[in-house]
């Protein structure tokens, strides 16, 4: 019977042990800081307006040929060894026909230069000549001596997609080859992209390979491309709130990711 009841005392005794361990767990759990603290964003509303404003701007040339010695493209000198395109900012001329500008993807080439310092090259009129389909143009000679120049780690080429497309963006690399050796650059820019909510993901559904695209012409100089086909969702903040709201998750990512390759 003594063995009984001293049997029953040690068993208590643990379980008020257990009880109390868990108590202070609990406790400890409750003021515990977030394993991963959050990152503060960058993108401000100056930056979305900023971004409209130059848009808006662009819009009224968008079908406009240049003036004889005029100028179709604008080169946005950076400081930082990454370059962005943008060559169907405005309308271009392709097999005799046109086609219509990307909007929005000239004002995202011009933000992320004045955010990163990354430099930006991007049309500002009628191309006479489609740069992301024929290399024997001088948009085409200038991407060149600028990359020979910089040598940039890596090229973003920037492009609408159509609204009906199920992705956010998707990531035109030649089956690969455009990354060169460097497929950790992708996987960057997909965390980055990740990271602000856009998980709708897709490579190669325009791989940047059929034509003489940027993307191809920039990585047979031995520098790593992607072709950016971002939905057009993204890409007009003045269109009303939920789509600036979406072009501000764009761009916080593409910021940050060039951010990360600059440090």
């Amino acid at each position: 019977m003594q063995g009984t009841v001293q049997n029953y005392a040690c068993v208590m005794r643990n379980l008020l042990l257990v009880v109390m361990l868990a108590t202070a767990a609990c406790r400890t759990a409750a003021v515990a800081p977030a394993t991963t603290p959050l990152e503060r964003a960058i993108v401000t509303r100056e930056h979305v307006e900023a971004a409209v404003a130059t848009e808006r701007l662009l819009s009224t040339s968008y079908e406009t040929f240049p003036a004889e010695g005029e100028a179709w493209f604008v080169v946005k000198r950076g400081r930082i060894p990454v370059l962005v395109v943008a060559g169907h900012a405005t309308a271009q001329t392709r097999e005799g026909s046109l086609k219509t500008a990307d909007r929005g993807t000239g004002s995202l080439a011009v933000a992320l230069h004045e955010m990163t310092g990354a430099t930006a090259i991007y049309t500002t009129r009628r191309s006479p000549s489609d740069p992301n389909y024929y290399d024997d143009n001088e948009f085409k000679r200038t991407l060149g001596e600028l990359v020979r120049e910089i040598r940039p780690r890596i090229v973003l080429d920037l492009h609408a997609s159509h609204a009906y497309r199920p992705y956010d963006v998707d990531f035109g690399t030649m089956g690969g080859r455009s990354l060169g050796n460097r497929p950790d650059l992708l996987e960057s820019l997909i965390g980055a992209i990740r990271a602000e909510g856009m998980l709708n993901l897709s490579q190669d559904y325009f791989a940047a390979s059929r034509n003489p695209t940027v993307t191809k012409f920039v990585s047979s100089m031995g520098v790593p491309a992607i072709q950016l086909e971002i939905t057009a969702t993204r890409l007009d903040p003045s269109r009303d709130p939920l789509t600036a709201h979406r072009f501000a998750q764009l761009l916080q990512a593409l910021v940050r990711f060039i951010s990360g390759l600059a440090a």
